[in-house]
């Protein structure tokens, strides 16, 4: 059994496919969203079970590291718990202080300054938009927006303006799920063997 140090490119491996199956067992229970016609770089974004039971599940389409990009998220219920969490997230760290606290959540919780309509599967559909915020540290800025349902959608971005998109539904996880290993692999061996 392994206390500490780094995991052995076998072991790691493993635990990419073994988070790459859950994902697999779990991709039709919603749907998943993206660029129509896209050809690019594609990876698996943010997914979270509560209970067992998926509550979102995002595709990332583009690099984040060195371009445009855009990660689509989908949600089981409304969108907007998510939006605020992403939205403190990229506050950073709030202090341990009430006050500070209730003003950040106030802060991330004001109603998108516009509406824009874009092609969701051939039909035009209104999204909340925040034009110019931070998307944490490593991301930067860019926007966000929401499409309030259920099942909602929730758009993180650098790069593409929100008006540019057509969204098609994703049949095919798989070049998501390579995507994701030859990324975290590569990473992986950036940093030397284990």
């Amino acid at each position: 059994m392994r206390f500490g140090g780094r995991l052995n490119r076998i072991e790691f491996t493993a635990l990419i496919d073994q988070q790459a199956n859950r994902i697999r067992a779990s991709a039709s229970a919603l749907p998943l969203y993206g660029p129509a016609g896209w050809n690019g770089p594609c990876r698996i974004g943010a997914w979270g079970w509560e209970d067992e039971r998926l509550a979102h599940a995002g595709l990332l389409f583009g690099d984040p590291a060195g371009g445009p990009w855009v990660e689509m998220i989908t949600t089981a219920g409304p969108p907007m718990p998510l939006l605020i969490d992403l939205r403190l997230a990229a506050m950073g760290e709030t202090p341990g202080v009430r006050r500070a606290a209730g003003l950040a959540l106030r802060a991330a919780s004001t109603p998108a300054p516009r509406r824009v309509e874009i092609p969701v599967d051939g039909v035009p559909r209104p999204l909340s938009h925040w034009p110019d915020e931070p998307l944490g540290e490593a991301d930067g800025r860019g926007w966000l927006a929401i499409l309030d349902e259920v099942p909602g959608l929730l758009l993180r971005a650098a790069g593409p303006a929100l008006a540019e998109l057509i969204l098609a539904r994703v049949g095919d996880i798989e070049p998501h799920l390579a995507g994701t290993r030859a990324h975290l692999l590569a990473g992986y061996d950036e940093y030397g063997t284990g």
